[in-house]
């Protein structure tokens, strides 16, 4: 646990940021909680890369994937308000979700093997 906090914390600055944005007019804080969660996440994956308790395959393509098109769909909304945002933020979102999935199975495959 004591090595997961930025991971956590990551996922709670997300989930603020989310609320935020949609429950008041803070947008500008409500980003900031997001992008501050998003780097607390990165950090978390490239720290377990780097110690070696996680070797990326091609799950990244989910998480590059899937990060594009929730971007891509986030601007394409306020650009065009149209079926096609939607399609594509909820496909990304289920991108990330694929990545998250194959993350922990292979983090947790990896711990049984040591």
């Amino acid at each position: 646990m004591k090595s997961k906090w930025t991971l956590f914390a990551g996922i709670i600055l997300l989930v603020a940021g989310i609320g935020l944005r949609n429950l008041t007019e803070m947008n500008r804080a409500a980003v900031s909680l997001v992008v501050l969660g998003v780097l607390f996440k990165t950090y978390y994956l490239v720290r377990m890369t780097r110690s070696g308790e996680y070797k990326p395959g091609y799950e990244m393509y989910f998480l590059f994937a899937g990060l594009g098109m929730f971007l891509s769909g986030r601007y394409l909304k306020s650009q065009n308000p149209s079926d096609i945002p939607g399609l594509l933020i909820f496909t990304g979102i289920l991108l990330k979700t694929a990545f998250i999935v194959i993350f922990i199975v292979r983090l947790r495959a990896a711990r049984k093997r040591k």
